[in-house]
């Protein structure tokens, strides 16, 4: 059972938005095209977003709009960026439903302390990797990473559209794990030292 409260108590930074626009409450507003009724959702249609964040970004251009369009194109990347990747609009959804912020550091030590067999199988799966010799050794882990992932998106899938935000909570903080992981995986090199990123 996560403590709610003691989640909670840790604080917020205000939005960006609210240096941006007072109109705007969530990165899903700067998108209607996408997201025609404005409500935050877990399920995004990528190819949608896509076209739409490259036609705001041609208009919020240095060379079409001479007053401060260094902060718009700023907002749209970052709300972009944050939407388009499943970790991070995970975060951004549990972050503004339910009110915690797991990039907060303090956060995330009191969930992963809440799961030490979690934590376990991390450190096990990156001493496995710190000890490839051969690239299809590495080939081998990333696959299986790669499937793991996908795996929490579906059950994410599964928790938002059930507001389920303790399981949602739970796969974010492991899905953050694993994406440690694929980076370390992306940077391996034979003898090179790993580097456990919590």
């Amino acid at each position: 059972m996560l403590c709610r409260g003691l989640l909670k108590n840790v604080s917020i930074r205000s939005s960006p938005l609210a240096m941006f626009t007072r109109s705007i409450s969530t990165y899903y507003e700067l998108f209607p095209k996408t997201f025609q009724d404005k409500k935050p959702v877990w399920e995004v249609d990528q190819a949608k977003l896509r076209k739409e964040y490259r036609s705001l970004q041609a208009q919020f251009h240095p060379d079409v709009v001479k007053e401060g369009p260094e902060d718009q194109s700023s907002l749209l990347n970052k709300a972009y960026h944050t939407l388009k990747a499943p970790l991070t609009r995970s975060q951004y959804l549990i972050k503004i439903l339910d009110e915690i912020d797991l990039t907060n550091d303090e956060v995330k030590k009191q969930i992963t302390n809440s799961d030490p067999e979690l934590l376990m199988k991390i450190i096990d799966i990156h001493e496995e990797l710190s000890e490839c010799d051969a690239e299809e050794d590495v080939c081998s882990i990333e696959k299986e990473n790669k499937s793991r992932m996908k795996d929490i998106e579906t059950k994410l899938t599964e928790a938002f559209a059930q507001s389920d935000f303790d399981t949602a909570i739970k796969l974010t903080v492991e899905l953050k794990y694993w994406a440690n992981l694929a980076l370390a995986i992306k940077e391996w090199a034979p003898g090179k030292p790993i580097e456990l990123i919590h």
